[in-house]
């Protein structure tokens, strides 16, 4: 007998339990309409037969401990932001029971999980007790029976949220729940083979949409899923991987973890226990996540979760009969934290346009750093530091350092100009010779000057900045390769092209690897470390002190550095034998910081920049002079500039990653900035 038609209901409450994450491949065609430009447009629908109702029954257990994988991202207590009831391994009439007695009490799903064989599939869901738009749930459907309900609520206003899936690509059971009001241009398809969600989630994230939730289902070798993908107005960042190996999934999770800001927002599994995830930067605060669970785990993990404050946000089964096994997400509360705009320090009334330029910068690029200083004649007239970020995040004060990428490359300038003025160093010098090397495989090499090198006219085109690990390998390197490994493996190329001859209407080539050697040109003629001797010679004297070093590693970090944001991850620079992939910014770009201090990786505050650019050229070598210098590697951009006015400012950003189709958003910014300062007379 059939059961009556899903209906909606005005934000019951309840806590609901997002089964199903994002994938990142697709399965066949079978699907619902494509993707919408229009809110409503482009999301498959089920048909209201039967099993539509989600049933609610107490059904059986929570979470448990076991295999798989927990991480706590916080360890500090928490409690749930809601009341909330969860259950697994349920059948579909116990389910149908629970949806029941659930919505009449308002309660709300937040995670919902079909998996098992048919006709004997299982159920689990988390539900929230919250207000909330209207919502209707559907379960036990056929493909056909979905398309239909898809349709039929779409037609009403609605838009799927969470959707579930288990069985084979031909013969699929459907579950989802579909919400009134949703925001925004969405899409939704299922029956998606890998290249097809791929594509999918690369038309997404190009509309400026993120993955609400994905499911995967049928056979190790015909994967297929189901998926919608909701509007990203606040650029929220997220990953996607799919049908991972379960013996392979803890090394993902831990490389997406690392990068900053990033935790599991949901974890499908399959049939065979493969798992496809979404990742994203939205915090909801303290957070533990595990995979690999029986059922008798993922009960004594529930239980000490529970007892800690947290609930499931998302729990997922995967596999039949006694080869059940959940993955789940835990925490206080499911809903992103809404981010907080603070900004500190010194600003005059007449500047006051600075502060809004900033905040709409960083509200649409997501930027949840950044530092702005202006001087003049010597005398600081600005000095912010501004922070959009949830709370909890660190508030960003005007001492704290940020990498500085390219704009290390003046300090290096300020230090050989100091050995110049010792009388310890030319610019005509020979930098190999120098250094005490000889036989290169290119003779023009022991040519090279230092001011040549100043000037990105040395001979390179090749940069081996972002390719330390390769060089850390070929040289039968244990640990990181540094600057004299770097400076090895350049003298015995051949050269790009004749030194001072640059082959380009500028005169230069730019190019990292000069300001790496100079660096080791100061390490050599002055006997001490780069940085000390920069730090004794330079900046002390200037009286100088919010500058470092910006080291690689993730670990033991100084409170007062600012966390570096990209979302890249690669093969480590910092440990060239392992085959893991580590976030960009802790060495996964191929570059050690510590090695590339002179052209890449010094950190400071924007007003010890501007300080600096009172007294030395921001680009070129010598005193202050009118010129400008940018910098941009992965988790950050800056700029410093003096003015010929007699203003000198600086810029610091803890990204280099815009809004999709923002073009060169950082100089829109500069040039915003530069505008103000020009409009107001600083």
């Amino acid at each position: 007998m059939l059961e009556p038609p899903l209906t909606a209901f005005e934000a019951p409450a309840g806590l609901s339990k997002v089964s199903l994450p994002r994938p990142v491949q697709t399965g066949r065609k079978g699907f619902m309409p494509a993707y919408i430009s229009s809110p409503m447009e482009n999301v498959m629908s089920f048909k209201l037969t039967r099993r539509a109702l989600m049933q609610h029954a107490s059904g059986a257990g929570l979470a448990t401990f076991g295999t798989g994988l927990i991480v706590l991202a916080d360890t500090t207590a928490a409690k749930a932001a809601v009341s909330f009831e969860a259950y697994h391994g349920v059948t579909a009439a116990v389910h149908q029971e629970n949806f029941n007695r659930l919505s009449q009490k308002k309660f709300r799903p937040i995670s919902l999980s079909v998996y098992g064989d048919a006709p004997n599939v299982l159920y689990a869901a988390v539900w929230v007790d919250r207000p909330g738009p209207a919502f209707a749930m559907v379960h036990g459907l056929n493909a056909q029976d979905y398309q239909a309900a898809f349709d039929t609520w779409r037609a009403k206003g609605y838009a799927p949220t969470i959707l579930a899936a288990t069985g084979s690509a031909d013969h699929p059971v459907f579950a989802a729940v579909f919400e009134q009001g949703v925001q925004g241009a969405w899409r939704s398809r299922h029956g998606m083979t890998a290249a097809e969600f791929t594509s999918e989630t690369g038309q997404a994230a190009s509309a400026q949409q993120k993955l609400r939730w994905a499911s995967i289902y049928g056979s190790p070798n015909d994967p297929r899923y189901i998926a919608t993908w909701h509007a990203n107005p606040g650029w929220a960042k997220w990953h996607v991987v799919g049908h991972v190996k379960a013996s392979d999934y803890q090394g993902v999770f831990e490389t997406q973890t690392q990068i900053p800001g990033f935790r599991p927002a949901c974890v499908s599994v399959a049939s065979d226990h493969s798992v496809c995830a979404l990742f994203t930067d939205e915090g909801i605060g303290p957070w533990s996540a595990r995979h690999g669970m029986t059922p008798d785990e993922y009960q004594a993990e529930f239980s000490r979760q529970r007892s800690a404050g947290r609930m499931p946000i998302c729990v997922q089964g995967g596999g039949s009969g006694g080869n059940v096994r959940y993955a789940a997400i835990f925490a206080s509360q499911d809903q992103p934290l809404a981010r907080q705009w603070s900004a500190t320090g010194q600003r005059p009334a007449n500047l006051a346009q600075v502060d809004d330029i900033m905040h709409a910068f960083m509200v649409k690029h997501a930027v949840r750093s950044a530092q702005l200083t202006i001087g003049h004649n010597g005398t600081v007239k600005l000095q912010r530091a501004y922070t959009w970020a949830e709370p909890g995040h660190h508030v960003v004060q005007i001492s704290d350092r940020f990498l500085l990428a390219s704009n290390s490359k003046m300090f290096v300038a300020a230090a050989i100009k100091k050995l110049i003025d010792m009388g310890k160093l030319q610019t005509s010098s020979h930098a190999y010779q120098v250094l005490g090397f000889s036989n290169p495989k290119d003779n023009r090499s022991d040519t090279i000057t230092v001011q040549q090198l100043l000037d990105h006219n040395a001979g390179y085109t090749y940069d081996p900045t972002y390719d330390m690990r390769r060089i850390a390998l070929a040289h039968g390197l244990n640990g990181p390769a540094g600057k004299r490994d770097i400076a090895l493996e350049m003298y015995g190329r051949t050269l790009d092209y004749a030194p001072g001859m640059a082959p380009d209407p500028k005169g230069m080539i730019y190019n990292n690897y000069g300001y790496l050697l100079l660096s080791l040109v100061v390490e050599k003629v002055s006997g001490q470390d780069y940085f000390q001797f920069l730090r004794a010679q330079v900046l002390q004297p200037d009286g100088i002190s919010e500058v470092d070093v910006y080291p690689t590693a993730a670990a033991n970090r100084p409170a007062n550095l600012i966390a570096a944001e990209d979302e890249g991850v690669g093969l480590s620079a910092l440990a060239p034998h392992s085959n893991a992939q580590v976030p960009a910014v802790f060495g996964g770009d191929g570059m050690v910081k510590e090695t590339a201090v002179g052209s890449c990786g010094l950190a400071a505050s924007a007003s010890a920049m501007a300080q600096f650019i009172h007294k030395h050229a921001a680009w070129g070598m010598g005193g202050r002079a009118a010129s400008a210098r940018s910098g941009s590697t992965p988790g950050t951009s800056t700029w410093a500039q003096s003015l010929a006015s007699g203003t000198d400012w600086a810029l610091v950003v803890n990204t280099r990653e815009w809004a999709p189709g923002s073009g060169d958003a950082f100089g829109d910014l500069t040039k915003a900035i530069n505008a103000e300062i020009g409009r107001v007379g600083v």
